[in-house]
């Protein structure tokens, strides 16, 4: 009988259409738009508006009241929170690590890894707010890790997400700056400038966490997009953008 329910309920929704709105930490916002692309070929109905942002200013908007159905956050400590909270319907969920890369459009030597930024010809580097930004929280921790934050911090310049240390460094305004794997794998960024990866063992990892909103909690595709997002296309969407899958 709930079978029957649901399946009425859905097609309802599939008759009628349904927004869903989903915020996203910027370092998603490429995987994004193709993941969301192949859910809307199963449910042409849904209508997905992507509000893009720094995970901490996304969590600020929700506890205001923003009407977000999803959240797509760049770590697990804002989901989490959102949830103890109670703006949040179920656990979150890591669907995915990031990975943290320098990269630059400029001529700039990058072989000795982090290192290179005390390279005096680097006079500006961007990176993401560590206060909002996870990825530039592990950016700033690599930093200190490898011992040369006290060194280059009167270089940084900060974005208050990743997409905007991202658009400092694709314009030209900086030298070089930290962004995710998946913005430089990315169809609009991919074999621009050059990169590398950050040591792994210089930052935590970077799990994304999605969680269903209370926004959310009777809208039948935010548990439908979830699901996909987990699912064994989803995950080959993620891959091929640099994110690391547990299988």
């Amino acid at each position: 009988m709930k079978n029957i329910l649901f399946a009425l309920l859905l097609l309802f929704y599939v008759s009628y259409g349904e927004t869903l709105t989903i915020a996203a930490a910027a370092n998603v916002q490429y995987a994004l738009k193709e993941i969301t692309q192949e859910f809307q070929k199963r449910y042409p109905a849904v209508r997905i508006t992507k509000i893009i942002s720094s995970s901490g200013k996304l969590t600020a908007q929700i506890i205001r009241g923003a009407p977000y159905d999803l959240l797509l956050s760049a770590d697990m400590k804002y989901p989490e929170f959102l949830y103890k909270k109670g703006f949040a319907i179920s656990k979150p969920v890591v669907y995915a690590k990031g990975t943290l890369v320098l990269w630059s459009m400029k001529d700039i030597p990058l072989e000795n890894e982090i290192k290179s930024l005390l390279n005096p010809s680097i006079k500006k580097i961007a990176i993401p707010d560590p206060k909002t930004a996870p990825y530039g929280r592990e950016a700033k921790k690599a930093l200190e890790k490898s011992g040369i934050y006290q060194k280059v911090r009167y270089k940084l310049v900060y974005g208050e997400s990743v997409g905007q240390a991202t658009q400092y460094i694709y314009k030209g305004l900086v030298d070089v700056g930290f962004t995710a794997k998946s913005v430089v794998l990315s169809p609009q960024m991919k074999n621009k400038g050059r990169w590398i990866e950050i040591d792994n063992s210089l930052y935590s990892p970077i799990k994304q966490g999605v969680i269903i909103l209370k926004h959310g909690k009777n809208n039948l595709y935010a548990q439908k997009f979830i699901e996909f997002l987990l699912s064994d296309t989803g995950k080959k969407i993620l891959k091929r953008y640099g994110y690391q899958i547990d299988e």
